[in-house]
Parts: C-alpha cells; sequence; structure tokens
C-alpha cells in the first residue's frame, strides 16, 4: 500500500462513503502535505471531494481525528491552508490555519489540553481566492478565527459547534465552500500553475524553467506569488521538496538509506537534505521521519 493510502480511511465503520456528500478516497498518487500528528494519531480519517464535485479544484482534504492524543502537537512545515474546528468536551474553536515554514506547536492554543477531536478541510495551495472575507495566504503561519476568517463565519462556527459528527460537519463546510464559488470566486491564474509546476516537479523547478513555461519575468513571479501565497518561490519549493522527502520514505515504508531518500527527494547529496531539513526544523532528516511512528 502506497504511504497516500496508509491511515487514509474511514474509521467510522456505521457510515460508508455513499453517506458523505461527495466524497471519494484519496487516490494513491495524490500529493498532500504529510502531518503525523494527524495521521498517526487515534482514529484518523481522511476524504477528497470526488472528480465531479465543483469543490475538488479548491479542497485537497477533508479530514478528521477523534479520540485525540494530546502526546501528539508539532505540526511540520506545510504548503497548504486548513480550516480546522477543534473539539472539546464542551466546546469548538474553528480556525482559519495558515501554512508554515517550520514546525508549529499546535499546544500554543490555549485550548490544545482539552481538545478531543479535530476536523478539518485541507485547501489546496494557491486556490483561496476570495473565499474569506479577510486577506489570509497559503503559508504565513497565519491563526485566524472562524468567525473573522469566513463570510458568515460566526454562524458557521456555531452551527459547526453543534455539528457532532464527520458527515454534518463536511454537510457545513462544503456548503460554505460552495457558496462561495458561486460569489465571484476569483484565483490568480498565474500564480495557481506556478504552484502546480513546483508541486509536479517535488519542488525542483527553477525560476528560469517557470520564465520559460509561463512566458513572465522572475522578477514578476516572484512578486505574485509573494503576494498570493505569503512566501517566495525559492521558500515554497524548500518546503514542497521537504513534503516529497517525508512522502518518500513514507512509500518506503522506512525501507531506504538516507542517501537515497536525498536523491530521490530531489537534493544534491544527504549532506544537502540535511541542511534543508534542519533549515526548516531545527532537526535532521531522520528525527523528522520517524516523528510519532
Amino acid at each position: 500500500m502506497s504511504f497516500f493510502a496508509i491511515n487514509r480511511v474511514f474509521l467510522n465503520e456505521g457510515v460508508s462513503t455513499s453517506n458523505i456528500k461527495r466524497l471519494c478516497m484519496l487516490p494513491n498518487n495524490e500529493f498532500l502535505s504529510y502531518q503525523p500528528y494527524l495521521e498517526l494519531n487515534n482514529k484518523y480519517q481522511s476524504y477528497m471531494p470526488i472528480q465531479r464535485n465543483p469543490i475538488r479544484d479548491i479542497v485537497w482534504e477533508v479530514y478528521e481525528v477523534d479520540d485525540f492524543d494530546l502526546e501528539k502537537t508539532i505540526a511540520l512545515p506545510d504548503v497548504c491552508a486548513d480550516i480546522m474546528t477543534f473539539y472539546t468536551k464542551d466546546n469548538a474553536f474553528g480556525y482559519f490555519m495558515g501554512g508554515s515554514i517550520s514546525l508549529q506547536q499546535m499546544r500554543e492554543l490555549e485550548f490544545m489540553k482539552d481538545v478531543n477531536s479535530i476536523f478539518g478541510v485541507r485547501l489546496r495551495t494557491g486556490m483561496l481566492g476570495n473565499l474569506f472575507r479577510c486577506d489570509v495566504k497559503d503559508i504565513n503561519d497565519s491563526r485566524v478565527a472562524m468567525s473573522d476568517a469566513l463570510w458568515n463565519g460566526r454562524e458557521i462556527e456555531e452551527h459547526m459547534m453543534k455539528a457532532d459528527n464527520f458527515v454534518e460537519r463536511w454537510e457545513i463546510m462544503s456548503n460554505y465552500l460552495e457558496q462561495r464559488l458561486e460569489h465571484n470566486y476569483k484565483i490568480n491564474n498565474i500564480v495557481s500553475y506556478s504552484v502546480k509546476k513546483v508541486i509536479e516537479s517535488k519542488g525542483c523547478i527553477t525560476i528560469k524553467e517557470l520564465e520559460e513555461d509561463t512566458g513572465y519575468t522572475g522578477r514578476y513571479l516572484r512578486k505574485l506569488v509573494k503576494e498570493h501565497l505569503g512566501i517566495s518561490i525559492k521558500q515554497f519549493c524548500e518546503v514542497t521538496k521537504f513534503q516529497w522527502m517525508c512522502n518518500y520514505y513514507r512509500l518506503s515504508d522506512g525501507d531506504i538509506s538516507l542517501s537515497e531518500l536525498a536523491l530521490q527527494a530531489g537534493y544534491y547529496d544527504q549532506s544537502h537534505m540535511n541542511l534543508s531539513c534542519k533549515k526548516l526544523t531545527g532537526e535532521l532528516p531522520k528525527k523528522i521521519i520517524t516523528m510519532y511512528a
């Protein structure tokens, strides 16, 4: 079984995919940012919109963790934003969570010590457009309350608080996203295309190659990407390559040397991988790729 299928299964046996609004299992070759604090936690379930779902182009993944293990709270550098709802015994807290170019300690959220369940919608990089009423970026460590980030956010947060299962929560969030698509939804096509090329290249594409591919100057591309994603093209490539490193390790079930992993992930050699990982996380690759395993 490939990495992308590991742990991405529905764990509530009483509910089938046919009961969930236009969702399907994740394909084995789909690129997704790896977050072990979620995926290797207790009772993790995950889907993506089906092909004919209109929000397929903006949603990468819909996930939930139940019986949350509070010992697993470190988030890896990430290339996309999430809409997350954190459930405690008596309350729910909704947030827009931007991606990051460094390790993030989720315990910094004051309510995290009481969380027992998390529901999230992971958004495709470069596709935020005008889905939100405030200026948010894909990757800039931002944490914005759902009531402030979403149109009618307070009302949606109240509905999410009352929703007590995956199906109801997804119904609420998918309705919001579909409605936003109908309200003059716009994205920057140059940024979206550049993001796609970076991910397809596993973070190895150069500015010169992007220039030749798009017909725009590197200076203009750098400006657009920074404005829309919140980080530079170089940083985006670094985080994307880091995520592919994690993915390749999982694909191999850990049966791969660090030197081979470096080459597979597009680094020059193991030393280059070590330096890049250390820059992003403060740790060497071995500690990161085996986190919470």
